[in-house]
């Protein structure tokens, strides 16, 4: 009798994940997951389909009930018991820090750019900065180093760092062969004594923006709040996006500062991530900004615009340069690991029209 009881529980189980579809809420995506879309018979074209079946197996895989929770409970397991992450785009370090997976090329010294395509980016940047400055606008270019770039030492000893250059290493004496304003937050920020990245996401910390706001204002040699020295309190209220990848139904969050800011936003954005943001505010001593950023912008993004009369924030590719206009202050951010896509999507001179973004 006990094995009867004990292969209808089997089977139970084997069946809650599929027939619970039926039954309980559709899963959602965790963080910056990409779930499988409902498989379609045919084609926008109006021909068949003939990946459906293959389609309908990716779809059950990421939409069976209780997915997340499962998720959850495997990746608690492996962290805890055997120190190593199940999901693929998550480095499981030590005390509790995470790394995004994306980074292992440039944390190992293995440039996936040859030396031409490095050169055409920094000749890219050049032409960028030209184009401003003809227009009569101040312009800066800077990179945000990489999490394990700054903060090695929780990384996993397995991962064995080679002598090479990276993409970044390689960069970086072009920028000034090529005579680019380019604000070197690698160095400023390392010399901080604050760790000022988050230990469960890919991100710097609210004060690891608001120093990277002071150090590029200075850099542009404009007057700006000295957020270096304002005052902050200290919530737990942020939940790391390496964090939601690994644990989807985990409730963990993480300390973050908040600061005071005095800006108004045009029209109130859903998110930091929207590709457009606009703000204002009429007695900041300085013109106009356009930021052109990536997912680092999201916390970086109001400080700069505590310093601006208006400010366009934008995470579009191709950087829209034609609407660079004479006073304006043009800031171009780009994180250590997406400097691929500077080669992948060339600015907008006035003879492109693709606007995709980035993350």
């Amino acid at each position: 009798m006990k094995y009867k009881i004990f292969t209808a529980a089997f089977l139970l189980l084997c069946i809650i994940p599929s027939a619970g579809m039926l039954f309980l809420p559709p899963t959602e995506a965790a963080a910056n997951e990409r779930l499988t879309a409902v498989p379609q018979l045919k084609n926008e074209d109006g021909s068949w389909n003939t990946e459906v079946l293959d389609q309908v197996t990716d779809y059950i895989a990421d939409h069976f009930a209780l997915r997340q929770e499962m998720v959850t409970a495997n990746a608690t397991l492996q962290t805890k018991v055997l120190a190593t992450s199940p999901a693929e785009d998550v480095i499981y370090g030590t005390d509790g820090w995470l790394y995004y997976a994306e980074t292992l090329d440039d944390y190992q010294n293995r440039a996936t750019l040859s030396d031409e395509e490095v050169r055409q980016i920094a000749q890219t940047i050049a032409d960028m900065q030209a184009f401003c400055e003809a227009r009569g606008a101040r312009f800066v270019f800077t990179i945000a180093p990489n999490k394990n770039s700054l903060y090695p030492e929780h990384m996993p000893a397995r991962y064995l760092q080679s002598s090479g250059q990276d993409n970044y290493e390689k960069l970086k004496p072009l920028l000034e062969e090529y005579g680019v304003n380019y604000a070197d937050l690698f160095a400023f920020l390392s010399a901080q004594d604050e760790v000022l990245y988050l230990q469960t996401d890919s991100h710097w910390t609210n004060r690891g923006a608001a120093l990277a706001h002071d150090f590029l204002m200075e850099a542009l040699g404009l007057p700006h709040t000295a957020f270096a020295q304002a005052a902050y309190t200290t919530e737990n209220t942020h939940r790391g996006d390496l964090y939601g990848m690994l644990y989807p139904k985990g409730t963990a969050l993480e300390a973050q500062q908040q600061y005071q800011t005095s800006f108004t936003h045009v029209s109130e954005p859903r998110t930091a991530e929207d590709i457009l943001i606009q703000t204002t505010k009429p007695d900041a001593p300085n013109g106009r900004l356009l930021l052109f950023r990536d997912s680092f912008g999201n916390a970086l993004y109001p400080f700069m615009a505590e310093d601006f009369r208006e400010a366009t924030i934008t995470r579009q590719m191709p950087y829209p340069l034609t609407q660079v206009q004479a006073g304006d202050t043009v800031v171009v951010e780009i994180v250590e690991r997406n400097l691929a896509n500077l080669l992948k999507y060339p600015p907008d001179f006035g003879n492109q029209t693709q606007t995709d973004s980035v993350e």
